[in-house]
């Protein structure tokens, strides 16, 4: 992750975060049938992945900015 440009990487965070909203909206828009049958529908998961997206987000946005402050 640290040998990518600037704009890679957040095109990269981006991407991730799209991502995860796109799974709760997959969840919001699922039918409890549909919910019931797969826990890739269900809140706990979308809750999680997305969790997982803003900490990876988070992480890497404080490297860019630590690449960033030593290119100075």
């Amino acid at each position: 992750f640290l040998i990518m440009k600037y704009d890679d990487q957040l095109i990269t965070i981006i991407d991730r975060l799209t991502n995860a909203v796109n799974v709760c909206y997959s969840v919001e828009n699922a039918s409890y049938e549909e919910r019931e049958k797969n826990y890739d529908l269900q809140c706990p998961f979308a809750v999680g992945y997305s969790r997982s997206a803003m900490n990876e987000a988070i992480n890497n946005l404080n490297n860019i900015v630590s690449q960033m402050q030593e290119s100075d």
